[in-house]
């Protein structure tokens, strides 16, 4: 499947909605940051709680839509189940650190495959681009940085339990990473001048939008470099904030389109604002009341429900899926290559 037509539309919504929640919808938690410092704790209270209602949204698309849960029902039954035995055991052996260092890893992979996701629903968009190219010039970069970063801030990980956990199983082996991180630059930077010559190439029908998006991405990957902690952080702000503002936007155009007016999803469209906004409300507030009451069960529920997530995503999004694409307005066309 690929596009065979440039849309009047090559935004994923509009301008603003692009800007303020895909693209740069991080910038305020970062500079929360960086300025009220001696807030650290109520910021990142709110980066917590935004990334707990994120992944609810994924459930809901799960086991609210009948047609998706219809697909792998048994999976969706049984895996909850799975991750909560996995969850409890790890506990109980007293080696729970490992699964949530697992979960911490996963999650920046995952993040940079939503992030892969929407630069190619761009690509689409415009007409014009390859997957490979798009997933490398992302890629690379990460890979970049997970090898150039460990030895520098081996005595920031030693601080905190997960990035001890990282020291354990591969600190002896930083600055044999170093040393790859060099090659891993240079990847980067031949990925990097290739995708800029790509660009330049299709000049005619240039997506603005697109490239806006992947320089938004280059800044995140920056942000690591100041500060890992902080890196760490808004990455994982601006991929919860981006899923929420995308879900709420392909729930809208999915049903708005079809003739099922009397479904969950169709009634929730014509006031969604306010059931997204009940929703989320509820869901922040279950997370710092977790907090408070018993933060190891909640540690449990999130650690758990975080590996569902990466599944359950990497199961209903797929952009070269006409139903995934279609409601965002993406033309498809077999191809003979």
């Amino acid at each position: 499947m690929s596009t065979i037509a440039q849309p009047k539309n090559i935004w994923i919504k509009d301008p603003a909605f692009d800007l303020l929640y895909l693209s740069f919808g991080w910038i305020a938690v970062y500079l929360a940051f960086i300025i009220f410092e001696n807030y650290f704790a109520t910021i990142l209270i709110i980066v917590a709680a935004t990334s707990f209602v994120h992944r609810h949204y994924t459930f809901a698309l799960v086991y609210g839509q009948k047609e998706e849960f219809d697909k792998r029902k048994w999976a969706y039954i049984l895996l909850p189940i799975v991750f909560l035995v996995i969850a409890v055991t790890f506990y109980k052996l007293n080696v729970f650190y490992i699964l949530l260092a697992a979960s911490i890893v996963w999650l920046m992979f995952h993040t940079i495959a939503q992030k892969y996701g929407l630069t190619r629903i761009y690509s689409r968009k415009a007409g014009y681009g390859v997957a490979w190219l798009d997933k490398g010039i992302i890629y690379s970069w990460f890979v970049y940085l997970f090898f150039a970063l460990g030895e520098r801030n081996k005595a920031l990980l030693s601080e905190y339990h997960e990035g001890r956990t990282l020291i354990h199983f591969v600190g002896d082996y930083f600055h044999i990473f170093t040393l790859i991180s060099y090659v891993a630059l240079a990847v980067a930077i031949a990925f990097t001048l290739f995708y800029i010559y790509v660009e330049l190439k299709n000049w005619d029908k240039i997506s603005l939008p697109k490239n806006i998006f992947v320089f938004s991405i280059l800044l995140l990957y920056a942000i690591f470099f100041q500060n890992l902690v902080i890196g760490f952080l808004v990455f994982g702000f601006s991929h919860a904030i981006e899923y929420i503002a995308f879900v709420n936007l392909f729930v809208n155009s999915k049903y708005k389109k079809r003739a099922d007016t009397g479904s969950f999803f169709s009634r929730v469209t014509k006031k969604q604002w306010l059931y997204a906004g009940i929703f989320t409300v509820l869901l922040a507030t279950i997370s710092v009341a977790g907090v408070n009451i018993n933060e190891y069960v909640l540690g449990l529920y999130i650690t758990g429900s975080s590996f569902l997530h990466f599944i359950y995503d990497g199961w209903i999004w797929k952009v070269s899926k006409p139903e995934v694409g279609r409601p965002l307005d993406i033309k498809y066309a077999q191809t003979s290559n």
